[in-house]
């Protein structure tokens, strides 16, 4: 007699950046689905983020016939199951409880993270995403969007997310996790089978439709200043514009203003034209931080 082994995924979570998904001022959200695609083509989340089990889970995965698969955009909780129909809920081969959880450390992978991603990072405050609330919060703490999102009002990772430091270090410590694995953190990924949004159904079967988390990051904008060489004038963008890996933003000089290096001469003596420049769009890394608020910094 053969017998195989069948596996269904448990649980999605999609993770996505516009900085990397939006091309220029246009917004990913209002792409057709062609050129979503396209931008897709060349995106990689583990490229800015990693996703890591903490020891206690992978110990869990292991005893309950769990994997975690990763994509591009993503990644999945698999599960082993007794046999069922495509479109029938599946029994997990191992029994889980309404309230077994999964930990996952978010951890940065790109020094940059910080200047593109529209969020306040506070050393030793986490992030917390998840499907339930943890224990001291207020009620109104965020909890992870699931698919289908409304397309043109998507829910953003924001600071609302981000928890205290004395909330923080006592997750971390339940969670086992050493000051090593602190370092570059950005938050943690909790699962619960039952939650607000639950993962398996009332009978603690596999959904035939699972369900998927959204973790979707906001670029951030900044004044853009152009330092014109061997002179005394740069120039500001009136308004922050938009970080974006891809596309291209038109500056031209109505966006501008002149500013003179020495803040004691007055604008009315500023001789310097504008017009004759192409105003590129700025390299992420080239970035000032003033009274916590970041400007890009372009040498033209």
């Amino acid at each position: 007699m053969s017998y195989s082994q069948q596996y269904r995924t448990l649980a999605n979570v999609q993770v996505l950046h516009e900085y990397y998904l939006n091309s220029g001022s246009d917004s990913f959200r209002g792409m057709d689905a062609n050129q979503q695609r396209l931008m897709f083509k060349n995106y990689a989340f583990n490229g800015f983020l990693q996703v890591i089990p903490t020891a206690q889970t992978r110990l869990i995965m292991e005893n309950q016939k769990l994997l975690l698969r990763t994509n591009p955009s993503g990644l999945q909780v698999v599960a082993q199951v007794e046999p069922a129909l495509s479109n029938a809920a599946a029994k997990p081969f191992i029994s889980l409880d309404n309230d077994l959880e999964l930990h996952f450390l978010v951890k940065i992978g790109d020094p940059a993270f910080e200047i593109y991603t529209d969020l306040t990072l506070i050393k030793k405050e986490i992030f917390y995403f998840s499907n339930i609330r943890p224990a001291g919060v207020p009620p109104e703490f965020p909890v992870l969007p699931v698919l289908p999102q409304q397309e043109d009002d998507p829910e953003y990772i924001s600071n609302a997310y981000r928890l205290g430091d004395t909330l923080s270090k006592s997750i971390l410590d339940n969670m086992q996790v050493s000051q090593e694995e602190r370092i570059g953190l950005l938050g943690v990924l909790v699962l619960r089978m039952h939650g607000e949004n639950s993962i398996t159904d009332n009978d603690g079967k596999v959904p035939a439709d699972p369900i998927t988390f959204v973790m979707e990051f906001a670029n951030r904008s900044t004044i853009w200043k152009y330092y014109f060489q061997n002179s005394d004038y740069y120039a500001e963008t009136t308004h922050p514009k938009p970080l974006t890996k891809n596309g291209y933003i038109v500056i031209n000089p109505s966006q501008l203003t002149l500013r003179n290096k020495n803040p004691d001469m007055d604008p009315g003596d500023y001789v310097f034209d504008l017009n004759p420049y192409y105003y590129p769009a700025p390299e992420v890394r080239k970035t000032e931080i003033k009274a916590g608020n970041f400007y890009s910094v372009i040498y033209i």
